[in-house]
């Protein structure tokens, strides 16, 4: 045996004389290997020849150090074991090279210079069709590549690279598959899970980053045998993935795609242990084996439970309708042997027009019986379930349930429902018997859908609106038409006030009442300057300072004043009647119990808009503010709302309920981005700057991080967190000040390296030419700031608060080219300004609401910008600074799906954020 092989391995060393050596690519089922092969395609092991290039020589090279490092002896017969591509990457370079690289069909093969992206689209085969086809297409349009290896594929006799979809890329080919819609979820979650680099095509759905997804305890009623036992199994799903399915493909990023934003979000998934799920139902199992003196009730077997008849009665019309909201409670059809069953109502409305309201006669119809709606609503409360004729216990979903609270009020023996709900009671009611005025109501929600055709023209005013400004007006005319209040929350900069002007120019073509403008005291000259310079036709009066006079408002059509002078003077105020009320800067009234929103909820008209970058800055109560003034009917009474829509989205974080909010709100608030609508605006550059503390500074923050710490929690222990605030504000504002100013809290003798690092950036900066906006929340850190800058001759202006003549500040810095740098306090650096001069800007610290930081720079960031916009927010590590920015991530998710806006605020701080905030 040894002596043939001896033979075959000398016979190899003599190998062959041909004229060309070809490289042939070929494919089996383990991938692309490659073949030497003479001109007529036959294989050749050994070659000898002068006649090849020098770049065949070196290929030819590493084929033969490749196979005499073999681990198996070779013979001239099988040329040993075939070459793989993948498993040796440097081949492919050299082949790059190659004039005989070819095909199967020893054609020659090409390469593309450019980077291909690989797609995977998902398409229904056909309509109504359940089944949906996934294809991974090259550049999105062809399918029939093949893969070399994870960064390389071939398609018609053209090689490509592509980002390196990892080791699995010999498995791609079944992505090109059929499967039910029910698995969309799941193939998405594998395919992503082994692939990397795959852009997604599906529908129009866009793919995000969502948050982490914490999987949720499921009971799964698997049979009742034929001694009536019952087979529960435990598990735990996400979306429609279940346990078995993640731990089977131990996954940990999923897929959840939300159909009814059109979204696909990947996840990071906390694969919880079973384990606690199933301890904690054999407790409650073994609380009623005992109750009922049961010797043995129940048998487990890992996550199945089989329960004995009597101990599973108890625990089905015990426990198992309790445990609905903790646990996805799946196969309740199977429990008909014990008379319950899930069931799905029929909601059937006879609803009338009431002012405000619709009035009328609601139903539910169950299993053919019908209940009132409030009998349905009481018994559930109380049982969590429906007794039906036959003494089937009828199991209703308990969010359709919370649902019907939140739409459907009584009066008197009628259901009552707002007018602002109608969109919410069209999803719900099957069988709807309107009125016409009814109908009327209807199409009034209809008209949002096509305001573009809205039969309003501009009026005379000496500008041009821009096509998303002119939408804006046409909305604005919407709502005041039809007697609704809304908010126009453009981003900062966007022009909301001329989109107003337009408004009230509109209003005033013929004789009206006057129409009240309140804003804060350093808006008012701004607005005056503002309307004389688009429709100086318009009579405007201020009403404002110790001289004014009521009877001006009378005498003029647009009254201009201060958000103070409506407190001071409501008594007079609310005897007047306007023709329209606009509040800008709404977020004035965000707190419901001030009395300044007391105030201005008095004032009497029928029309009332808000302008408002930030409509909601810190929580659902300020939402709730804003539409008790715009449309007071709309939410009912505090309680109701924070019951109803507040406590679930803001404690139990329901998506559903959160979904249901938007919808309501959604046609009464116009939001745009700048970056939606102004595409010729210069980008805006964000980064954030960590700063290092200083010894002495870090000694005094660890000691005092650490005493409040201790303090802390002491207080939350003995009294609660409600009855520790005055604490918690104290130590967070302390930690902050030492973080980025100490010298307030030593005397000036520990300093910030953040001076240092500012005044170095500063110079750099005003050396290049460039005008700054620094921002911060201290006013002893402005003192320090401007101590620098004239430290080293740097001509500045600066405004806090107390600043009265804010405008003449402003139009220095913006016309005066020596006056380089502008430092102010976040809270009046963000109402109001046109600071467009600047393109470089300092956050010096954070703020808890990221909305603050944002306006800040939008000052510079806006219409009439020509410049890249550099915003830098300097962090002190290891800080409560550190944490802020955490938390302003977390907190804004919410806000962003209702209406777009960041948010965190000190008042919605949890025990748990404030953990984190005091930890190391």
């Amino acid at each position: 045996m040894f002596e043939k092989l001896k033979g075959n391995i000398e016979r190899k060393k003599t190998g062959i004389r041909v004229e060309k050596v070809y490289f042939k690519l070929s494919f089996d089922e383990k991938g692309a290997y490659l073949d030497t092969v003479d001109e007529t395609g036959k294989i050749l092991c050994e070659v000898e020849s002068l006649q090849y290039d020098r770049n065949t020589r070196e290929i030819l090279k590493s084929i033969d150090h490749i196979r005499e490092n073999s681990l198996f002896l070779i013979s001239w017969d099988s040329c040993g074991d075939r070459i793989y591509l993948s498993e040796h990457p440097h081949l492919i370079e050299l082949l790059k090279k190659s004039k005989y690289f070819v095909d199967e069909n020893l054609e020659n093969i090409e390469w593309s210079h450019e980077e291909s992206n690989l797609t995977l689209k998902i398409e229904t085969p056909e309509e109504e069709s359940k089944k949906l086809n996934s294809f991974l297409l090259l550049k999105g349009r062809y399918k029939d590549f093949k893969f070399i290896n994870e960064k390389t594929v071939i398609y018609n006799k053209k090689i490509y690279s592509i980002a390196d979809i990892g080791e699995s890329f010999i498995s791609a080919s079944e992505i090109n598959s059929q499967f039910p819609k029910s698995d969309l979820e799941n193939f998405l979650t594998v395919t992503m899970s082994y692939f990397d680099n795959i852009d997604i095509d599906f529908k129009d759905y866009t793919v995000e980053i969502g948050e982490e997804k914490k999987l949720q305890p499921q009971i799964i009623i698997e049979k009742i045998s034929r001694d009536n036992s019952l087979y529960l199994k435990v598990g735990m799903t996400v979306s429609t993935m279940n346990y078995d399915f993640l731990s089977e493909y131990n996954i940990n990023n999923a897929a959840i795609v939300n159909h009814m934003e059109k979204k696909i979000f990947f996840c990071d998934i906390e694969l919880r242990n079973i384990g606690e799920a199933i301890e904690e139902v054999v407790k409650v199992l073994t609380k009623h084996q005992r109750k009922l003196k049961l010797r043995e009730g129940y048998y487990l077997d890992g996550n199945l439970i089989i329960m004995q008849e009597k101990l599973a009665k108890e625990f089905v019309t015990k426990e198992l309708l309790q445990m609905v909201g903790k646990y996805k409670i799946v196969g309740t059809d199977k429990l008909k042997k014990y008379r319950i069953r899930t069931v799905k109502p029929k909601l059937v409305a006879n609803l009338q027009h009431s002012i405000d309201f619709l009035e009328g006669d609601v139903e539910l119809e169950i299993e053919g019986e019908k209940f009132t709606i409030f009998d349905v609503l009481k018994a559930y409360k109380k049982d969590s379930y429906i007794v039906l004729s036959d003494g089937t216990n009828a199991l209703i979903n308990k969010k359709y349930i919370e649902k019907l609270e939140r739409i459907f009020k009584r009066k008197d023996e009628k259901a009552k429902v707002s007018f602002f709900d109608l969109p919410l009671v069209e999803e719900l009611i099957e069988d709807k018997l309107f009125s016409g005025e009814m109908k009327k109501s209807k199409e009034l929600f209809m008209g949002f859908n096509s305001l573009k055709d809205y039969p309003v023209s501009v009026p005379p005013i000496k500008a041009v609106l821009r096509e998303y400004q002119d939408y804006g007006y046409r909305w604005l005319s919407y709502l005041i038409d039809n007697k609704i209040g809304g908010c126009l929350a453009d981003d900062m900069g966007l022009g909301k006030t001329l989109q107003a002007i337009a408004l009230l120019s509109r209003i005033y073509e013929t004789p009206r009442k006057p129409s009240l403008v309140a804003m804060p005291k350093s808006l008012i000259y701004n607005w005056e300057n503002e309307i004389k310079k688009f429709n100086p036709n318009l009579n405007v009066k201020i009403y404002y300072g110790n001289n004014r006079d009521v009877n001006e408002i009378k005498e003029s059509q647009i009254v201009l004043t201060t958000y103070g002078t409506v407190r001071n003077d409501i008594k007079t105020l609310k005897e007047m009647e306007f023709e329209l009320v606009i509040l800008d800067e709404s977020q004035n009234i965000k707190n419901i119990n001030s009395q300044t929103t007391k105030a201005v909820m008095l004032l009497n008209s029928q029309n009332r808009v808000a302008l408002s970058g930030t409509p909601v800055e810190n929580n659902l109560g300020e939402l709730y503010s804003l539409f008790r003034f715009l449309n007071p009917t709309m939410f009912g009474s505090i309680d109701e709302f924070n019951s109803f829509y507040a406590n679930p989205i803001q404690r139990d974080n329901d998506m559903e309920v959160v979904e249901e909010l938007r919808k309501k709100i959604y046609p009464f608030i116009l939001r745009r981005t700048k970056k939606e609508v102004l595409k010729d605006l210069p980008d805006k550059i964000e980064k954030v700057h960590f700063v290092e503390m200083n010894d002495e500074q870090k000694k005094i923050y660890d000691e005092r991080r650490l005493f409040y710490y201790d303090l802390i929690h002491n207080q939350i222990k003995e009294h609660g967190i409600g009855k520790s605030q005055i604490f918690i504000l104290q130590a967070l504002n302390e930690l902050r000040q030492l973080a980025s100013c100490p010298e307030m809290k030593t005397e000036g003798l520990v300093s910030s390296t953040k001076r240092e690092i500012l005044i170095e950036n500063i110079r750099e900066a005003v050396d290049n030419g460039h005008k700054i906006l620094i921002f911060t929340n201290f006013i002893r850190s402005i003192e320090n700031i401007c101590e620098d800058l004239d430290k080293h001759n740097i001509k500045h202006l600066y405004m806090t608060g107390a600043t009265k003549d804010r405008q003449s500040l402003v139009e220095k810095f913006q016309n005066d080219k020596k006056c380089k740098v502008f430092v102010m306090t976040l809270k009046t650096g963000g109402v109001g300004l046109n600071l467009t001069a600047a393109d470089t800007i300092f956050i010096y610290d954070p703020w808890w609401n990221k909305t603050a930081e944002d306006q800040a720079v939008d000052r510079s960031h806006r219409m009439g910008q020509d410049r890249t916009v550099f915003s830098y927010k300097l962090i002190t590590k290891g800080t409560i600074e550190e944490k802020i920015l955490k938390l302003q991530e977390e907190k804004s998710r919410l806000f962003e799906k209702l209406i777009s806006s960041d948010s965190a605020s000190v008042k919605s701080l949890t025990e748990k954020d404030i953990e984190y905030i005091l930890s190391e």
